[in-house]
């Protein structure tokens, strides 16, 4: 139920007998919004952010108001639903993103200007545009406004480009004039963190990969082999990341088994507990910030070693922070880290590219060299145009030839064909993943004398012979 402020204090009057006007009606509903609004504010600001993240956390948010709101009014007769869920809209209403926010099913909302909305579900994408969109620009920059004050940051005149992060994994962009025309009132693009825990069964029904590929990725990491995840955006980086490192948590089992994590906005669903093994999960949980202080990902990285970790992971690098992670990748730590390319091969030219972005002097031959050592297995991501997502390409780097990457694919995915409805429009992309080659034998002594399982070694790559074995 939704009221106006005007309507609820109208009735509010007439139970009391009072015969004031519209206008006072309308200051008494906002001494009692002040009210409730302060004292949560003051007292329960993680309730109010936490609102967006589920129907449990906005339930909580309007016991509170309910409570506060009993205070002000004591001794009053009134409608207490028809209040709390006017105050409720008022502090942290969403109006009709709300119950895209809470379905899990969604898990990104862009907003094209006012009277374009897009619904990305996990397998199709629905459009909200005309009068199913906002009513106007001026209502749909209410809105993201108060999403964005919501992860504590202002989107202003002097601001007028934000990212912030709300509650336990929602994270908005917003840009409103004069970085876009006037007359589109907002453009935004909203992300929520995918709650479940992704287990490998996950991966493998959805076709995203095979049990082989996930457990070479995994092998790798627990054993220090650093892997690089790339693709473009959407393409499902960071649930893999999520479910490697929860892999790393429950699996790895040196002593030290520290997690150093940079994220610019926290996005990685990780363990708290390592349940299986009664330990707790060893993740020093590190954010860049823009203001009051400016930290970078890459002075994050530069002051990682000193935290005695065992696995670096700068979430995205984009930038010149790459070549941080390089370094300390060099230095005996094992790097899990995702960047946007279009390809496993081709993802080294991009990790060229971001290292020069620093303005180093060192020579490009060197640069892919180093690279190499801190990465020597990518995996590759895409989302296909039927919207699934898959491991395209893992691919070995063995070393360079006149500045061409060399080395082993070690799993595709092969497209057998494009369904397409009546329209014209793609519904389905059929194909399998295949093994195409093996590790190196250098590659496959290295797991070994880390610690690798041999038998699953040898089930994932039956043919190599480690280096320096005997024909």
């Amino acid at each position: 139920m939704s009221i106006s402020s005007y309507e609820f204090l109208s009735i509010l009057q007439a139970e009391r007998g009072n015969s004031g006007k519209q206008d006072s009606a309308g200051t008494e509903y906002m001494s009692v919004l002040d009210y409730v609004r302060s004292n949560i504010a003051q007292n329960h600001a993680s309730e109010l952010s936490a609102a967006l993240d589920s129907a449990d956390a906005a339930k909580t948010l309007k016991n509170l108001i309910m409570k506060y709101a009993g205070e002000c009014m004591s001794g009053c007769d009134f409608d207490r639903d028809a209040l709390v869920e006017k105050i409720y809209q008022d502090m942290a209403g969403l109006g009709l993103l709300t119950k895209y926010l809470y379905d899990p099913s969604i898990e990104e909302i862009n907003i094209n200007g006012f009277d374009t909305v897009e619904i990305i579900r996990l397998d199709r994408t629905d459009y909200l545009y005309g009068e199913e969109a906002f009513a106007s620009s001026e209502a749909a920059l209410d809105i993201i406004k108060r999403m964005v004050r919501m992860g504590g940051k202002l989107l202003d005149a002097q601001t007028p480009q934000v990212d912030s992060f709300i509650g336990g994994g929602t994270r908005i962009i917003a840009t409103i004039p004069p970085l876009i025309p006037e007359e589109y009132g907002v453009v935004a693009s909203i992300r929520k963190q995918n709650k479940q825990r992704i287990t490998k069964d996950m991966l493998v029904n959805a076709g995203a990969a095979t049990a082989d590929m996930l457990d070479f990725l995994v092998t790798c990491l627990c054993n220090h082999v650093s892997v690089g995840l790339c693709g473009g955006t959407g393409s499902g980086k960071s649930s893999l990341q999520s479910y490697i490192l929860n892999e790393y948590i429950t699996k790895n089992e040196d002593y030290n088994n520290r997690i150093y994590l940079v994220e610019d906005t926290r996005e990685l669903n990780l363990l708290k507990y390592d349940v299986a093994n009664d330990r707790p999960a060893r993740v020093l949980p590190m954010l860049t910030s823009e203001s009051p202080v400016h930290v970078t990902m890459g002075d994050l990285i530069k002051g990682s070693l000193r935290y005695h970790p065992n696995l670096i992971v700068p979430a995205e690098v984009r930038d010149g922070a790459v070549l941080q992670a390089m370094t300390a990748g060099r230095t005996g730590h094992t790097i899990l880290t995702s960047f946007h390319a279009d390809g496993a091969k081709d993802s080294y030219s991009r990790l060229l590219s971001m290292c020069h972005m620093t303005d180093t002097k060192v020579s490009d031959e060197r640069l892919l060299e180093d690279c190499i050592s801190a990465w020597p297995v990518i995996a590759y991501q895409r989302q296909l145009k039927d919207h699934s997502r898959k491991i395209m390409e893992i691919f070995e780097a063995t070393g360079q030839e006149s500045g061409h990457v060399t080395g082993n694919f070690l799993y595709r995915f092969v497209i057998e064909r494009t369904v397409r409805d009546g329209r014209g429009h793609v519904v389905k992309v059929e194909g399998h993943h295949e093994k195409t080659g093996d590790i190196s034998p250098r590659l496959y002594r290295r797991l070994l004398d880390n610690g690798a399982s041999a038998e699953l070694l040898k089930r994932l790559f039956p043919d190599v012979r480690p280096e320096g074995d005997a024909e």
